[in-house]
């Protein structure tokens, strides 16, 4: 009778030190789909990740055809230095995937804004692993929205706002375009910046594209009505008021 519950008690003590072990902390946040599919390598060097906040990730994914949700993510380490190379490495990619991205994401996983783009072909044998080389990508979060917002293919801001001749003396060609609305007092309201960091409410340009302004000639608010641009205005409002950080 002792041996069994000395038996019982030694179990117990195993059990109770293995939950004791697991503390809810994940280092590597990883979502994925658990059917066999492709493993893929992707090799880079990516700056300013730690300029994100809110509820948004910089992410390594697989998307299909059908929607903007990933079929497997990995958030890339938003501790990172700017000019160390990292390896990001994703398994089991589903096989009805048609692309890997380096890409935005918010919370549940949906699709912002993607920054670089790799092609699956049906060529491609999924036992073997698919190697990217991305290079350098900017990923921050004033080079996201320079590239997908003040360059974008709708929005398109530098279409007027460029050059000696720009709309409001406001030059948003993708090399100036910080240096342009940061800091910078309003051409059309000197009393208010363009871009005032910690303060979005405050901020001129942030006001042209959420409420309009008697100042301004053309309205502004219908340049975000796409759904692929709506969640920018949160991410602007995010930008500054986490800093307006470069």
């Amino acid at each position: 009778m002792k041996t069994k519950l000395s038996l019982f008690s030694t179990l117990c003590v195993i059990c109770m030190a293995a939950t004791s072990c697991d503390d809810g902390h994940v280092d590597d946040p990883v979502f994925q789909h658990n059917a066999e599919g492709y493993n893929v390598q992707i090799t880079g060097t990516f700056r300013s990740q730690n300029t994100w906040t809110g509820n948004y990730s910089v992410v390594a994914a697989a998307f299909d055809e059908e929607s903007d949700y990933s079929l497997i993510q990995k958030v890339l380490p938003s501790s990172a230095a700017d000019d160390m190379q990292e390896v990001i490495r994703l398994s089991n990619i589903p096989a009805q995937s048609t692309t890997v991205e380096i890409a935005i994401v918010n919370s549940l996983r949906k699709r912002i804004a993607t920054l670089y783009r790799y092609e699956i072909h049906d060529t491609y044998d999924s036992k073997d692993t698919i190697r990217i080389d991305v290079g350098e990508l900017n990923v921050g979060m004033f080079a996201t929205i320079n590239r997908c917002v003040l360059q974008g293919t709708s929005t398109n801001c530098s279409m007027c706002h460029r050059g000696t001749n720009a709309a409001a003396n406001l030059d948003l060609t993708p090399e100036n375009a910080y240096a342009s609305i940061v800091n910078v007092p309003a051409e059309k309201k000197a009393s208010i910046m363009r871009v005032l960091p910690y303060d979005a409410s405050n901020s001129f340009f942030y006001k042209v594209i959420t409420e309009g302004d008697e100042n301004v000639s053309y309205s502004h608010l219908g340049l975000f009505a796409e759904e692929k641009y709506a969640a920018f205005i949160d991410i602007v409002k995010a930008w500054i008021d986490s800093g307006a950080k470069e």
